[in-house]
């Protein structure tokens, strides 16, 4: 039978402030090993003329201010570092999903279908710009063309992935699910230097789930990977 964790401390003997005092003055840096005790005693009050400033109370509360900042800034660190970890799994994962495709068509299909779970979002679509060179083999679901110099002109001059905090999906690159994406990141793809640019495009139905601020580097490892796998299954030169 379990006990209560109220039961529990009610089990335990009682401490009278006289032993609190005895373990203190035997272990006089008991708070300077314990700091987190600070915020939560009340130290007493000097007393001082009408006109002094009691600088102990002041130092107290600033050290109070002072551990409380490095508490927060501790557990945004720690929740960063799960969502980083969290991100680089999904991206792993996606990875191996395309090294384990057996056909380019079997690739397209784990990357509009597959992608969408394995990546966490609510829709990936792969878009292509019309060229004199054209990729062949690309008439697939979730795979889109888009006009000469559109990628530049989405993903910017000079850039390679663009995302989104708050935006209305673009039919153009989502299709008919282009109504669920509030937020999306768009991802350069460069296949040969021959074939026309491409995109990934991948949408969440989500404000803020892509942000300016998010690091870039797996994305730009899921589409280096994503480009060499269409590259080998084409069989196409660099």
């Amino acid at each position: 039978m379990s006990t209560s964790p109220d039961a529990k401390t009610a089990a335990l003997p009682a401490v009278s402030a006289g032993q609190v005092l005895s373990y203190l003055r035997n272990h006089p840096n008991f708070l300077t090993e314990h700091p987190q005790l600070i915020s939560v005693l009340t130290p007493p009050k000097l007393k001082t003329g009408h006109d002094v400033l009691d600088m102990q109370r002041f130092m107290i509360d600033r050290l109070r201010g002072e551990v409380e900042t490095l508490r927060h800034g501790q557990r945004e660190l720690m929740d960063a570092s799960r969502i980083n970890m969290l991100s680089q799994e999904r991206v792993h994962g996606a990875v191996l999903a395309l090294l384990g495709t057996r056909t380019f068509e079997h690739l397209l299909e784990v990357v509009t279908a597959d992608f969408v779970k394995l990546l966490d979002v609510d829709v990936v679509t792969l878009c292509f710009e019309t060229s004199e060179v054209p990729i062949k083999g690309l008439k697939a679901r979730g795979v889109h063309t888009l006009k000469p110099g559109a990628v530049a002109r989405l993903v910017g001059s000079g850039r390679n992935i663009l995302l989104r905090e708050e935006t209305l999906g673009d039919p153009v690159l989502f299709g008919e699910a282009a109504q669920k994406v509030k937020s999306d990141a768009l991802i350069g793809l460069r296949i040969t230097r021959a074939a026309p640019p491409g995109l990934l495009a991948l949408g969440s139905r989500t404000s803020g789930r892509f942000h300016a601020d998010q690091g870039t580097d797996l994305l730009t490892f899921l589409a280096d990977a994503l480009g060499r796998s269409i590259r080998t299954w084409l069989d196409l030169s660099n």
